[in-house]
C-alpha cells in the first residue's frame, strides 16, 4: 500500500491508503504504477476528412497529448 492524498471530505490529518496499480505500456507510454499521468484523447473528426484528422492529431500532440485514439465509425471509414 502507498499513501494517497486525503479526499476533500476527510479530515486533513487523515491519510487514505490505496493500492498501487500495475504499470502497463501503450507503445512507449507507461500507465499506472508510479508512472506520471499521461494525457489521452480521442479525435472528434470523422476519418472521412482525410486532411482534417491528421491535423487534429497534430494539434493534440502539440498541447501534450501522449496517446490519441482515432475512432472509425463505420466499415467504409476504416478503409480511408
Amino acid at each position: 500500500m502507498r499513501e494517497c492524498l486525503p479526499r476533500e471530505d476527510e479530515a486533513l490529518l487523515s491519510v487514505a491508503a490505496c493500492r498501487t496499480s500495475r504499470q502497463v505500456m501503450a507503445g512507449t507510454v507507461p500507465f499506472g504504477g508510479v508512472a506520471p499521468v499521461s494525457v489521452r484523447s480521442t479525435t472528434t473528426m470523422s476519418t472521412a476528412y482525410i486532411d482534417a484528422t491528421p491535423q487534429q492529431i497534430a494539434e493534440l500532440a502539440a498541447v501534450g497529448c501522449r496517446i490519441v485514439r482515432v475512432a472509425a465509425l463505420s466499415a467504409s471509414a476504416r478503409k480511408c
